[in-house]
């Protein structure tokens, strides 16, 4: 018997012009803010308890693996406001 192993899991889903954490209201601006802020996955949970440890882990691993697209998409956010 063997077990299959989930390679690749979206965990980020655009809404509305919005992207948040899939299936949820989440939004991965405040994942990402809060990891800048310093704050570890864990205590992102803490504060979003709808969300799981692995979908805190998903978002900030799409962050750090298009940083350049999403500072651009987060900079661009704040000059609206």
């Amino acid at each position: 018997m063997s077990t299959a192993i989930v390679t690749e899991k979206q965990y980020i889903e655009e809404r509305e012009g919005c992207y948040r954490i899939a299936g949820k209201r989440v939004s991965l601006v405040k994942i990402v803010y809060a990891f800048l802020a310093g704050q570890s996955p864990e205590s992102i949970v803490q504060s979003f308890p709808v969300l799981t440890l692995e979908e805190v882990y998903g978002a900030i691993k799409l962050y750090l693996a298009n940083r350049t697209v999403i500072d651009d998409y987060l900079s661009a956010g704040e000059k609206i406001f």
